[in-house]
């Protein structure tokens, strides 16, 4: 069954004509430079967290230079502001890198190098200079890299997720790492991005993913076996379908076989972690299948219908139904009951809503599924 045209333009007019004018406008921080952390349930201001992420800063930066080479209009400026902001308030220079969080008015709160919010610099830079060719993005870019491989390396293989490091060690972080070096290697065409982004392929086939079911647990112990207790069996559905569509970028650049990964992720993914009903894609699993947490964050749906699209572009599965589920699904339960360009956040179970606010973190997944439907309902349509 082909993809509703009407839904697909829904999609796109909530991208460029809601969302992109939105953030453009009331997620830039006009007065203290960078992005607002996220707004108030109305959408009119913002929601007076007492600090500002820096991967947050990177996330709206990879949007809007996103949107640029989609040919929005108004993207370069937004892009720009996002840049100088992001340059200005949380870099400290190659030998200290980035600052984890700041006050709300730009002045550093917590030094903490976190490889999650390493991997979203590097993929947000890595973004500037594909849509801008900016010397200077790349060049922060190899700085970025640099600081991993000299102070997060792990003598097991990968990296910490943290320093000072501890324990247990997260998949996540890796899995974004690897999502921007895929940008950095296309981007630049130096092999240096290429050759980490191989590493962390062979420690996700041997030592993340437990084959052939495809189940991917979340921690794990210094040398990457289960972690003890209950957390060593968690699994986040949501990450298994944002594994396969980055498995499926992977395999399109550099002609690798990940094909049974993909399909072995989002199989185990679909069973499990989705609510066949509402289409919904629960928060997170154990290990056996049993769901931990029935509620629903907008994320876990926009990759659901990536995991489906990368599953398409590598093997052929028809993704329509799922896709169409979900993109339904956000459209009418997180975009459509919120302000124009934003979404609640969060439901539980029985579809009550549960934000207390609109994180703008969340621009970046949902921004990265509808771009990804949109360039390929030609061939679904």
């Amino acid at each position: 069954m082909p993809l509703d045209l009407n839904l697909v333009k829904s999609v796109s007019g909530w991208v460029f004509d809601e969302a992109l004018p939105f953030w453009a406008d009331r997620g830039l921080d006009r007065i203290h430079g960078g992005v607002v952390e996220g707004l108030t349930l109305d959408g009119l201001s913002p929601s007076g967290v007492p600090y500002k992420r820096v991967r947050v800063a990177c996330r709206q930066l990879y949007v809007f230079s996103h949107a640029e080479l989609l040919g929005w209009a108004g993207a370069r400026a937004a892009a720009d502001h996002i840049y100088e902001g992001l340059i200005s308030k949380f870099w400290r220079g190659p030998e200290h890198g980035w600052v984890r969080r700041t006050t709300a008015e730009g002045q550093p709160l917590d030094l903490t190098p976190d490889l999650y919010d390493y991997a979203f610099a590097l993929f947000g830079l890595s973004w500037r200079f594909k849509a801008t060719r900016d010397e200077s993005a790349l060049q922060l870019a190899h700085a970025t890299l640099d600081f991993i491989e000299k102070r997060f390396a792990h003598p097991e293989g990968g990296f910490h997720h943290e320093l000072p490091p501890s324990l247990p060690r997260q998949q996540n972080p890796h899995m974004h790492l690897i999502e921007a070096l895929l940008v950095a290697a296309e981007a630049s065409q130096q092999q240096r991005f290429a050759d980490h982004a191989d590493d962390i392929l062979t420690l996700f086939k041997n030592k993340l993913v437990r084959r052939p079911l495809g189940i991917l647990p979340e921690f794990f112990d210094e040398s990457w076996a289960a972690y003890s207790g209950e957390s060593g069996r968690w699994v986040e559905p949501g990450h298994q379908f944002e594994w396969a569509w980055i498995l499926a970028q992977h395999q399109k650049l550099f002609a690798s076989d990940n094909a049974a990964a993909i399909a072995a992720l989002v199989a185990w993914a679909e069973q499990h972690g989705v609510d066949p009903v509402t289409q919904a894609t629960f928060n997170n699993l154990r290990d056996d299948g049993t769901p931990l947490d029935r509620g629903s964050r907008t994320w876990p749906n926009t990759e659901r219908l990536k995991g489906w699209l990368g599953l398409y572009e590598t093997t052929g599965a028809d993704p329509r139904s799922q896709a169409a589920g979900s993109a339904r699904l956000l459209l009418d339960r997180y975009l459509g009951a919120a302000p124009k360009g934003c979404w609640i956040d969060s439901f539980d179970e029985y579809g009550k809503p549960t934000a207390e606010a609109i994180p703008a973190s969340t621009l970046y997944h949902v921004f990265l599924a509808f771009a990804e439907l949109l360039r390929l309902s030609p061939k679904l349509i």
